[in-house]
């Protein structure tokens, strides 16, 4: 992850069904820009330049002065296949806005000085995950200048990096620092992974990811960088008041020439988690991680929706059931403080869909909270919910898609574009809250408690519950796995 606001604080004193297009000409369009409501979004145009850049474009009338740029590398830790490379494309990440250019050899933090030019200083301008680096700008107008400037920096960060010496080691340490901050959490999520989803992307990373920072020469970096950043594996998404065709010229003016100098580096398939190793219950007893009782199913990821009406309505199903189940739970002791309990739905994100249920317990309540979550799900599977809570849980996700669809303007670009960035990776659409609203007043009366309890067991049943308690007094228990598995069984 890169600060932009921190490294600006250090510098300045020194100094949705979608439209798609292709790289094919095309007829003169009318224009998208003037028929976009204030606050609201228009179509997103999306395409590919003829060497392989993705590109999605959403005119959006909001309150910002500019607009959100953001630039997606396909790589990510899982693309660090050889020996050596533990780390690098968080390193890369960081080096992006540090070394001089193949255009501006002498100019260290070259992204940044230009870039403060054009842009706001943010909390967060990039991050690394296991399947991708996204860097994101808001630039501070939306004139043709500022726009010019931000897409070419983001096209010198694509290719042209030199990784001098200097600029690199100056970034180990700062990857190194952040890790160390991460350690403690990374550990924890790495733990519950190997239990829940073994196989999966995040289970095959050791959880820091970095023993190769210290010591990496250029070399291996710059070698990675070139075998990462390829057309194949890069994406501009633009989010803002602007003319789609005037910004599709602009990318292609400054990506579409971008030649392809190393075969596609992206898997066919990332790796699946494996369902025979997964346990019915883990537990995790680490003096500094945290007391929570889970119960989760994994489950492969989906395929992309055939249509954009099929994904809406299994967005409002899980919208529905996160809703519906999470009242059930929250009903179990009303005086409680949101986020003791809950239930969360994951739909891909980390390489497969996982729906969890979770309760924060107080020192020595693990047993009450294992069985208040086991008893629920058990009952949810065999008795369903009662007609009052389905109903109650449509009026309550019409509220809650009522009240997103009225803060939709107070979305930044930048948060759109991320979201955006990831629907097209997923081969799906993005679908605006108010587009969301408008079907579920027409869907969710259809939809009854039989078929909201059919469509809750099919998922439920669709993986291995596991159950995972995560509590340090559990460390002096002989057999902590036998004595949570006794103290709440299975169905």
């Amino acid at each position: 992850m890169r600060n932009w606001l921190s490294m600006a604080l250090g510098v300045l004193p020194l100094v949705a069904c979608c439209v798609t297009a292709d790289a094919a000409p095309r007829a003169r369009q009318p224009s998208a820009r003037a028929t976009v409501p204030p606050g609201g979004w228009g179509m997103p145009v999306t395409g590919r330049l003829r060497n392989g850049v993705r590109f999605a474009i959403l005119p959006r009338r909001g309150g910002e002065p500019g607009v959100g740029i953001l630039m997606r590398n396909e790589g990510g830790f899982i693309a660090e296949r050889r020996p050596g490379e533990r780390g690098l494309a968080h390193l890369i990440e960081h080096v992006v806005f540090h070394s001089p250019t193949r255009g501006s050899p002498d100019d260290r933090d070259h992204f940044i000085r230009i870039g403060l030019q054009h842009t706001f200083p943010a909390p967060e301008v990039a991050t690394t995950s296991w399947r991708e680096s996204n860097y994101f700008l808001s630039t501070k107008t939306r004139s043709p200048a500022d726009l010019e400037a931000t897409v070419a920096l983001l096209r010198e960060a694509a290719s042209d990096l030199t990784f001098r010496a200097d600029a690199v080691d100056g970034e180990r340490a700062s990857v190194i620092a952040e890790m160390a901050d991460k350690r403690q959490g990374n550990a924890i999520y790495a733990d519950y992974i190997a239990a829940v989803a073994p196989g999966s992307p995040n289970d095959l990373l050791e959880a820091q990811n970095s023993d190769d920072v210290p010591t990496a020469s250029v070399a291996t970096i710059r070698e990675l960088y070139h075998r990462l950043y390829q057309p194949q594996n890069m994406m501009l998404v633009i989010v803002g008041d602007v003319e789609p065709a005037a910004i599709r010229s602009l990318i292609e003016r400054h990506f579409g020439h971008w030649a392809q100098t190393a075969p596609p580096s992206r898997p066919a398939r990332y790796p699946q988690f494996r369902p025979e190793r997964i346990g019915p219950v883990s537990v995790a007893t680490r003096a500094d991680g945290r007391r929570a009782a889970l119960l989760a199913v994994v489950m492969p990821t989906p395929a992309p929706p055939a249509s954009r009406d099929q994904q809406r309505r299994a967005q409002l199903m899980d919208l529905l059931l996160t809703r519906a189940v999470g009242d059930r739970l929250a009903a179990l002791e009303p005086g409680n403080p949101p986020g003791k309990r809950g239930v969360f739905i994951e739909n891909g994100e980390q390489g497969h869909r996982q729906i969890m249920v979770w309760d924060y317990f107080a020192e020595g309540q693990w047993q009450a909270a294992a069985q208040a979550l086991r008893r629920t799900t058990c009952a949810l599977a065999t008795t369903g919910f009662t007609p009052g809570e389905w109903d109650a849980a449509r009026r309550n996700l019409l509220a809650d898609l009522a009240q997103r669809a009225t803060d939709m303007p107070k979305a930044t670009n930048v948060v759109i574009a991320k979201d955006l960035s990831h629907a097209l990776a997923d081969d799906r659409a993005l679908i605006p809250p108010d587009e969301l609203l408008h079907h579920a007043r027409t869907l969710l009366p259809r939809i009854d408690v039989a078929a909201g309890n059919d469509w809750w067991r099919a998922q439920w049943r669709s993986g291995t519950a596991h159950l995972r308690v995560e509590a340090p007094e559990l460390a002096s228990v002989a057999d902590p796995v036998a004595l949570v598995g006794q103290a709440a069984p299975p169905c």
